[in-house]
């Protein structure tokens, strides 16, 4: 942790001679918030992760996190933290709580699953007072089911150090009747739902953002993706994007035209980038880890599609990139061709979906990859939402560097 001799309003001597803006971050996973995080300008004064598969991961890529070394890196539980330490320290608070209470793929136990760490994450805030703060989690909060606990999470983080009124050891610990949002809150609080996709991803991923900001800074403003759905649909129906792909069968230009809604739309900006682009970029993965320039990107057998697992379409966005409870489901990371033609989508494939550096390195085996890629933040979002967070704080006076 950076000396408190080196504090200034949450801006420290950068080690590169560069005055910048600090973060700390929890639940850092393989890296996706935090590379972000890093793009926007922000020096990564600690991180903190539980998992030892993904600290290994953070220390592989410590290049793509602005580290010259890893001794910032925290392999821990973040509830045997004592965040006090940090006190006034830190620009920015960023986390990706653990998404799985909230997930049609995690139980949906919300509140009451041992993975909610969203308390943990008020307890920090309220330790530490950073300037800003990111949390990262699921849409499913929004559901009718956690709605109410999410509106409560919220009135806690406008206002953290205010001692929770509920009765302790009551089942609903988090309930609490708030008010709306005041000038006198510690923070103004917003939340707010991104995808992917509009950031420029191959990848229909949607996100809940939550975003703090102290009362006395700049008010912030959400980040606007420049990619659309509607511009796609038109070059779909139009030549545009049938040029960027002459090889492609008229077949297959008609099945994917088949599929598109009858009434024309207004184009918005730039086409969602589809998973024929991302394939064209990369090209195709090795037959064999031998044959492979990259380890990451080889081509996995066995692909099949049943049921619901009907995998994504080559010419529209992918989609979510999932890490499941019992490992990866292979369904929803196949990319299909034609009826008769699909194959999985590599790791780097993957990645590259989730935005990651196409150097970043990964877990030699698919199942942990696969896992930490699908519990990831993606790195565009995250880069972006946080360059705004950056907007309100530079009024401090430092110059960020990138």
């Amino acid at each position: 942790m950076v000396g408190a001799e080196a504090i200034v309003e949450g801006v420290v001597q950068g080690r590169r001679g560069a005055r910048v803006l600090t973060a700390l971050e929890l639940f850092a996973g393989a890296g996706g918030l935090a590379i972000g995080v890093h793009r926007a300008g922000f020096e990564l004064t600690d991180l903190v992760e539980f998992n030892e598969a993904c600290c290994e991961t953070l220390r592989l890529n410590a290049d793509h996190l602005g580290w010259k070394d890893t001794r910032d890196l925290h392999a821990r539980d973040v509830r045997g933290i004592d965040f006090a330490a940090y006190r006034d320290q830190v620009s920015l608070l960023a986390a990706g709580a653990p998404c799985q209470p909230f997930s049609n793929g995690g139980r949906r136990q919300g509140r009451h699953d041992h993975r909610d760490m969203l308390p943990e994450v008020v307890r920090a805030v309220a330790q530490v007072r950073p300037r800003a703060f990111v949390i990262e989690n699921v849409r499913g909060l929004l559901f009718e089911s956690s709605a109410g606990y999410l509106k409560s999470i919220v009135a806690r983080l406008r206002n953290p150090t205010v001692e929770n009124p509920s009765t302790p050891g009551s089942e609903d610990l988090y309930h609490l009747r708030a008010g709306p949002p005041s000038d006198q809150d510690m923070y103004r609080v917003e939340y707010k739902v991104l995808n992917a996709a509009d950031f420029g991803l191959s990848q229909n991923r949607e996100r809940l953002f939550i975003v703090g900001v102290a009362q006395d800074e700049v008010e912030f403003q959400w980040p606007v993706g420049s990619f659309s759905r509607a511009s796609l649909i038109e070059d779909l129906r139009g030549d545009a994007y049938w040029s960027d792909h002459p090889q492609v069968s008229l077949a297959a230009r008609d099945r994917a035209r088949r599929l598109l809604p009858a009434k024309p739309l207004a184009r918005e900006g730039q086409r969602w980038r589809t998973l024929r682009d991302l394939l064209a970029e990369l090209g195709p993965p090795a037959k064999t880890r031998d044959d492979a320039a990259d380890a990451s990107h080889v081509l996995v057998a066995g692909a099949r599609l049943y049921g619901r697992h009907t995998g994504s379409r080559v010419d529209w966005v992918g989609k979510t990139v999932k890490a499941g409870v019992h490992g990866s489901p292979g369904g929803e990371h196949i990319v299909v061709f034609s009826p008769k033609r699909f194959r999985y989508l590599s790791v780097r494939e993957c990645a590259e979906l989730q935005g990651f550096p196409r150097t970043f390195h990964l877990p030699a085996k698919r199942t942990p990859a696969m896992r930490q890629l699908g519990n990831a933040v993606p790195v565009t979002v995250a880069e972006a939402v946080a360059t705004q967070v950056r907007k309100c704080l530079d009024q401090l006076g430092s110059t960020p560097t990138n």
